[in-house]
């Protein structure tokens, strides 16, 4: 409706508060009665955060193991072992006075004769210990002792790292007043009214 039509309108509206008695009783010639026109809303999307972007870290603990290790217990070593003489007990014949000739007196038929004698030699057994085998010293080894030991190692060392969780959105709709409610006038065919 243009300017000129709802300055008319408003004329008209405020019209019969300035009517005297000489204009009632009139013929009308244009009726208007108030209306409402509703709000007019339109729906819309509209992008919404329902939970804001955030970060947390995440800590790992360090993972440990266990392996086995070899220990020197005694190193190797030498020692010696002494192996005493060996002895042995032995007879031999031993000259205790050697053949030889003498002169002897002898009874012979009563008469006392001197005669040349002959004597053998005169031995005797005797038992002596002889060494068979000198004393000796021997070399040992000892082979080095070792056993075996679990340790504790380090396998993974602890860790952290940032989780990064993006934000959440979602699309709703939305009721959005395009025009608001108002109230009009707005002509009406009524009995007497030339239209």
């Amino acid at each position: 409706m243009r300017r000129s039509s709802w300055s008319a309108v408003f004329a008209l509206a405020i019209s019969p508060f300035f009517a005297t008695s000489a204009f009632a009783g009139g013929q009308p010639l244009q009726c208007y009665q108030q209306a409402t026109v509703p709000a007019v809303y339109k729906t819309v999307q509209e992008r919404v955060l329902v939970k804001a972007a955030s970060s947390h870290v995440v800590k790992k603990a360090a993972v440990y193991g266990y392996q086995t290790r070899k220990v020197l217990v005694q190193p190797e070593r030498v020692s010696y072992r002494t192996t005493p003489a060996v002895y042995q007990t032995r007879q031999r014949h031993v000259l205790v006075q050697k053949a030889s000739v003498g002169w002897e007196y002898r009874m012979i038929k009563g008469v006392k004769t001197l005669c040349k004698v002959q004597h053998p030699a005169v031995y005797k057994t005797v038992s002596e210990r002889v060494m068979v085998q000198p004393a000796s010293k021997v070399a040992v080894r000892h082979p080095a002792i070792y056993s075996t030991q679990k340790e504790k190692v380090l396998v993974q060392p602890a860790s952290s790292h940032v989780v990064k969780q993006p934000a959440v959105y979602k699309t709703v709709n939305r009721q959005v007043l395009v025009q608001p409610a108002r109230t009009v006038w707005q002509p009406v065919k009524v009995k007497g009214c030339r239209w």
